[in-house]
């Protein structure tokens, strides 16, 4: 919903609009009451959206700070779409921009944590809602290894902080204190509409990126041995699991 801010004044004709222009006035409320009701009700959807759409941040930053950043962030990147569904598609850049610490030398690790974290809630959203034919069958222990594809939604993630153990033990209401930096890999899968999170390896991370890329089991195996020098029978001995486990986790279906 896109809302022109008018400036209101007691002008008459000639003048700048009146709210008596845009509203009617009630018996109890006058115009310019309506409209500052509209106007608080609908910055209070902002902020729910916003909260809805960053819950996890929100949680970690507490909700007076993440409120006040929210604020921020509303006025310098007002809403331009009919829907709110990306309304915090630039947030994660303003974090950015806008940190404590953007003029000093040495940088706070929080930040980055918080950074990190918004653009792996949106991208969450965006998942959820990316278009994609889902009719494919599930690979099981009995297909063929060079019958095997990658879900059609399948998306990668390699952060400088644990986001994904967060973002899931703050989804199963535990408590969790700010982490340290630390690593880490995940994928995010989505079968009717429902999003699958897994922490994964770093060497399954680099695995799975080669196949998204298009290559089969056998190249992105060889590409692991060339890339990251894993002995072949280090990767023979692992495979099975990797295998039982990604087709368990969704991960593949089978060549259509």
């Amino acid at each position: 919903m896109l809302v022109q801010h008018v400036p209101l004044t007691s002008e008459g004709p000639g003048g700048q609009l009146q709210a008596a222009d845009i509203v009617n006035s009630s018996k109890r409320i006058s115009a310019a009451g309506h409209l500052d009701i509209y106007r608080h009700s609908y910055i209070a959807r902002l902020r729910a959206c916003m909260q809805n759409q960053f819950s996890a941040l929100a949680y970690a930053l507490g909700k007076e700070l993440f409120e006040l950043f929210a604020d921020q962030y509303l006025d310098a990147s007002p809403s331009e779409s009919y829907t709110l569904n990306t309304l915090g598609k630039k947030f994660p850049e303003f974090l950015e921009k806008t940190r404590p610490d953007a003029g000093q030398e040495q940088k706070e690790t929080w930040p980055d944590f918080m950074i990190e974290l918004a653009a792996f809630e949106y991208a969450l959203s965006e998942i959820f809602d990316e278009h994609a034919v889902e009719n494919n069958t599930t690979a099981t222990d009995e297909t063929p290894d060079d019958l095997v594809r990658l879900t059609p939604v399948l998306h990668l993630f390699n952060h400088r902080f644990p986001i994904c153990t967060y973002y899931l033990d703050f989804c199963q209401n535990k408590q969790s204190d700010l982490p340290f930096p630390e690593e880490s890999f995940c994928a995010v899968t989505r079968r009717d509409y429902k999003l699958g999170l897994f922490t994964i390896r770093g060497p399954q991370y680099h695995f799975l990126k080669k196949m998204q890329q298009g290559s089969t089991i056998a190249q992105a195996t060889q590409q692991l041995i060339k890339t990251f020098k894993f002995k072949k029978t280090e990767l023979e001995k692992v495979w099975p699991e990797w295998r039982k486990n990604f087709i368990a986790s969704g991960f593949f279906v089978v060549e259509s």
